[in-house]
C-alpha cells in the first residue's frame, strides 16, 4: 500500500535521523536533542500524583480545564503583555507540535503560500507541505546577526501568501529577535493581511539581559497572531506533552476545530502538572537557565579557539549554530564524520533550511560533563580540521 501524496511530500527530521544513526553505538555523546536533562520539578510531579489519587482520570473540556486556561491568561497578561479571554482565546494542546499542525491545516489551502523564517524549526516547513501549501523561505544571515529585513519579506509576498512562521527565541540558532525585527514583521503582516504563527517555547531561556518580546503584544497584532508556548523546555516537561495556543476568538475557533479532531482534549494529568508549574515556585526555572548559561559559556569558549568556525553567541534557547563553511566538507558529511569517528551526535544545519547549510546544530541541553566531553572530542577531531 502506498502512502498518501501528502506524506510523500515531507521528509524525515534530521534530528531524528541522527539519533537513529547513533543507536547501538557505544560511548556516544548526545549533543543533538532539544530535551532538558533535568527532571521535572518535584512540586509539579506531586501535583500530578495528587490529581491521579483524587480520581482526575477523565476527559476535560476540549480546550483544556478552565483553571489552567485562566492561569495561562494571567501569565500572558503579566509576563507577555497579551490580554486574552481564557474562555474563547486559549486552547491547551498536546504540546506545541500539535499547535503547528493545527495552524497549517486550519489556515492554509492547497496552493497557498507561507513565509518561513530560515533557518527554521523543521515542523513549520513540513506542516506547510502537509497542508498542500507552498513554504517560501526567508533566509537570514548570521553575519547580519539574523536581523529581519523589510525588503527580504516584501520580495516574497504574493497574492497567495497567507501566513508567516517564526520561532522566537530561535531553534536552531538561539537568536532572540529584537523589537525592531518584530516591528518589521508586524508591519508587513498588517499591510498584507497575514497571520503570523510565533513559537515562543524558549521564551524563558534567555541570557545576559536579552529580552524576549511577544509579537502579539505589539499594536494591532493581537488579532492576527497565533502565539504558541508550552512547558517542555522551561519546566523540563517534554514527556508530559502539554502546551497551549493563543489567538483571538475567530482564529481560536478554527484552531479548536482542528484540535478536536486530532486530539479531542489534552491529558488531564499533564494539565494538573502544568497548572502547578505555572502557579508554583519559579526558582526551578531560574536554576535551570543558570546551568544552561554555564554550558553555553563552555561551548562558546571551546568554539572560540577554532579559527575555522564562526558564529554569533546565542542569546536564548540551548543551541549553538556554528558556521563551518571554511571547511571542505558539507554539513551533512561533517555531522556524519563527527558521529562515526568522534562519537558525537550533532545535527547538520541543512536540516533546518537552506540558510542552515554549512552549519551544525550543537545542543547544550545535556549535562555539563557530557557537553564538556563532546566539545573536547570536537576540538581534537583532526580529520575534519575542526
Amino acid at each position: 500500500m502506498k502512502a498518501s501524496r501528502k506524506v510523500g511530500r515531507i521528509k524525515p527530521s534530521a534530528i531524528r535521523r541522527m539519533l537513529e544513526l547513533s543507536a547501538g553505538l557505544k560511548d556516544v555523546v548526545h549533543l543533538e536533542h532539544g530535551e532538558p536533562n533535568f527532571a521535572t520539578p518535584e512540586h509539579v510531579i506531586a501535583a500530578a500524583i495528587e490529581a491521579m489519587n483524587e480520581g482526575c482520570t477523565h476527559y476535560t473540556d476540549i480546550s483544556g480545564t478552565l483553571e489552567l486556561r485562566q492561569a495561562i491568561a494571567e501569565k500572558l497578561a503579566k509576563e507577555n503583555g497579551i490580554d486574552v479571554d481564557p474562555q474563547t482565546e486559549v486552547t491547551v494542546t498536546s504540546g506545541s507540535q500539535e499547535a503547528m499542525l493545527n495552524a497549517a491545516l486550519g489556515f492554509l489551502d492547497r496552493g497557498d503560500e507561507a513565509l518561513v523564517i530560515d533557518p527554521y524549526y523543521p515542523a513549520q516547513f513540513e506542516d506547510t507541505l502537509l497542508a498542500e501549501a507552498v513554504p517560501v523561505k526567508i533566509p537570514l544571515n548570521a553575519t547580519n546577526n539574523y536581523r529581519l529585513e523589510m525588503d527580504a519579506l516584501e520580495r516574497e509576498i504574493t497574492r497567495k501568501t497567507k501566513m508567516i512562521w517564526i520561532c522566537n527565541p530561535s531553534n536552531p540558532t538561539g537568536h532572540v529577535f529584537s523589537k525592531r525585527d518584530l516591528e518589521i514583521l508586524a508591519d508587513v503582516a498588517e499591510r498584507h493581511d497575514l497571520i503570523v504563527f510565533v513559537d515562543e517555547i524558549y521564551e524563558k531561556i534567555v541570557y545576559n539581559g536579552a529580552k524576549h518580546i511577544s509579537l502579539a503584544s505589539l499594536p494591532r497584532m493581537e488579532n492576527r497572531t497565533i502565539t504558541v508556548n508550552g512547558f517542555s523546555k522551561a519546566y523540563a516537561m517534554t514527556g508530559w506533552r502539554i502546551g497551549y495556543m493563543v489567538a483571538e476568538k475567530e482564529l481560536s475557533a478554527t484552531l479548536r476545530t482542528m484540535h478536536y479532531y486530532d486530539t479531542l482534549c489534552p491529558n488531564i494529568i499533564s494539565q494538573k502538572a502544568a497548572l502547578a508549574a505555572l502557579t508554583g515556585p519559579q526558582n526551578c526555572v531560574d536554576e535551570m537557565v543558570a546551568e544552561y548559561n554555564r554550558r553555553r559559556l563552555l561551548v562558546a569558549k571551546q568554539l572560540g579557539k577554532l579559527e575555522s568556525v564562526t558564529y554569533p553567541v546565542p542569546e536564548g534557547a540551548f543551541y549553538v549554530f556554528p558556521n563551518l563553511a571554511k571547511l571542505d566538507k558539507s554539513d551533512e558529511t561533517l555531522a556524519l564524520d563527527l558521529l562515526t569517528k568522534a562519537k558525537v551526535v550533532t545535527v547538520p544545519g541543512s536540516g533546518f533550511g537552506k540558510a542552515g547549510e554549512g552549519h551544525i546544530r550543537i545542543s547544550y541541553s545535556s549535562d555539563y560533563e557530557q557537553v564538556e566531553e563532546g566539545m573536547k572530542r570536537k576540538r581534537y577531531y583532526k580529520e575534519s580540521r575542526f
